[in-house]
């Protein structure tokens, strides 16, 4: 059966479900990796393996980590467990099955766990690009719209964010449960327990690819793609205030001479010899420029010192006035640029972002487009140890690129006194 659903292109349909076969025994008998190289099945039993080992305490530290440190407390802290829960379940369930399969060249796991493994899998890899996809608008909201942050992350808004990314895959698999469109069951093309067409050849799985993939990944691209624009728009408009700035102190360094000068003068009778109106329009320019509030007509003929009939120490106390005011009329809010710490975090979820892009795209394309119904040995294998493999990756990425969660990591090992 398994040699004839693979040499027969277009023959999906053929492949039986679940309840064709009478008894777990009869489902273990598919021979399944006919043809394959041992040495590459060995390799991906080995691989399996491995990531259970880096993956599980890897994982169990990262949420231990996270929760008990404060200093990361936040709201991308939550979806990091988040994802490093759903990679643990992955690990600790998908992965010593994936291996046994890959060792025995068989099924032998019973027709009850045939049925929940596609469904784990699935839902756990929807939950895992969900909760990226999440993180990925935290950051661009915290960037692009930072007065609706607060109002957005509440506490209880977090809680139904990661109820709703765990609902809504259970809940896309539901039809293909109940064998409405597709069903789950044992596939000899790709050696595993995966979905496959019902008996009316229907499958979700380019449904499945478009809503919990494909849309995910284009609305991530597009985050990023208006988080990097608002970065250099900020920057460059930063940079522009600068050189405003920079002009407006020379011009204020000479008045400020200027005022010394009078100060010094012996005489109380003189009138200086400042030109005043020069003054106010820099400052009324310089405020225009820097698009800040400019004060009335009024509130500048009240601020002008009157030369007529006063000493020249009450014209030198207008003087020092009238500048504190321009300098208040002047100063305009400075935008808001990403923090050095809002920049490491934005490299790191891009670096989760993209292996699981990388690790998740080659057996997704395999299993939805044209090479569904023929497979190659090695393309199919390596597809596998890809999606396997991002189960452990992520704490590592964490260590690497993040120095908070390292402290993180660390506290957590440290003996207190």
């Amino acid at each position: 059966m398994g040699d004839s659903a693979i040499s027969l292109k277009g023959n999906v349909s053929e492949i039986p479900g679940l309840g064709s076969y009478l008894t777990d025994d009869a489902l273990a008998a598919v021979k399944l990796f006919d043809g394959y190289d041992q040495s590459l099945l060995r390799f991906a039993y080995i691989s399996c393996m491995l990531f259970m080992l880096i993956g599980i305490p890897g994982n169990i530290i990262t949420i231990v980590a996270l929760s008990k440190c404060r200093k990361v407390r936040n709201a991308t802290a939550m979806f990091i467990i988040n994802l490093a829960c759903s990679d643990l379940l992955f690990c600790c369930f998908i992965l010593p099955l994936a291996a046994s399969t890959f060792y025995n060249k068989s099924w032998a796991h019973g027709k009850t766990l045939c049925f929940m493994f596609p469904y784990a899998r699935y839902g756990l890899v929807a939950v895992s690009l969900f909760t990226v996809l999440a993180i990925t608008i935290n950051r661009y909201v915290m960037i692009s719209h930072p007065r609706l942050y607060p109002k957005l992350y509440t506490t209880k808004n977090i809680c139904i964010m990661l109820v709703a990314l765990w609902l809504f895959p259970i809940a896309a698999l539901l039809p293909t449960c109940f064998g409405l469109w597709g069903e789950f069951s044992l596939d000899p093309i790709t050696g595993s327990c995966t979905i496959v067409p019902d008996d009316n050849d229907n499958s979700p799985k380019k449904f499945l690819f478009i809503i919990a993939f494909l849309l995910p990944s284009v609305a991530i691209i597009c985050c990023y793609a208006r988080i990097l624009w608002i970065v250099r728009k900020t920057a460059k408009k930063q940079k522009n205030n600068a050189m405003k700035m920079k002009s407006l102190s020379m011009s204020t360094t000479t008045i400020a001479t200027r005022i010394v000068d009078m100060d010094r003068r012996p005489s109380r009778n003189t009138v200086p010899t400042f030109p005043m109106s020069c003054f106010f329009q820099t400052g009324a320019e310089l405020s225009s420029s820097t698009e800040s509030p400019t004060p009335s007509e009024t509130e500048r003929q009240s601020t002008v010192p009157e030369i007529k009939g006063r000493s020249l120490g009450d014209e030198n106390k207008n003087f020092r006035r009238s500048f504190i005011a321009t300098m208040r009329w002047t100063t305009a809010p400075k935008p808001r640029l990403p923090t050095k710490k809002d920049k490491k975090l934005l490299t790191m979820i891009v670096a989760i972002m993209v292996s699981f892009c990388v690790c998740h795209l080659p057996i997704t394309l395999m299993k939805t487009t044209v090479f569904e119904t023929t497979t190659h040995s090695v393309a199919n294998v390596f597809g596998y140890v890809l999606i396997y493999f991002t189960t452990c990756v992520n704490p590592v990425i964490y260590v690497v690129m993040s120095n908070e969660y390292r402290q993180a990591y660390k506290s957590l090992f440290k003996c207190k006194r």
